[in-house]
């Protein structure tokens, strides 16, 4: 039940303030970017759910960042971030897993 609640907490970040709702947004489009990115690379020569792997540990940086600029939320603490994590991450995964395939044509 408390992990629906931080995940529901971290969907409505309208009650950040404008400021850190713009970092953590910018965060995470830069984490999304890095795992479309290094997906891409990786589904050329390898399975999938490997490449999915293998592209969240290439964007644990960004990941990094992404999570420490919800810790500053009023809504989250760190202790919070660090429970919703593995979440997060299995969500990340799963997305990238589901894209649509590329054509070699």
């Amino acid at each position: 039940m408390r992990r629906v609640l931080l995940l529901a907490a971290l969907a409505s970040l309208a009650a950040l303030p404008a400021q850190a709702e713009s970092v953590a947004v910018t965060r995470h489009a830069a984490w999304q970017a890095c795992l479309d990115e290094a997906f891409a690379d990786q589904a050329r020569t390898m399975s999938r759910s490997y490449a999915a792997t293998k592209a969240v540990a290439t964007c644990r940086e960004p990941e990094n960042a992404y999570l420490a600029a919800l810790s500053t939320s009023p809504l989250l603490d760190g202790e919070d971030v660090a429970r919703i994590r593995p979440d997060l991450v299995a969500r990340a995964r799963s997305r990238l897993i589901g894209l649509p395939r590329l054509s070699a044509l």
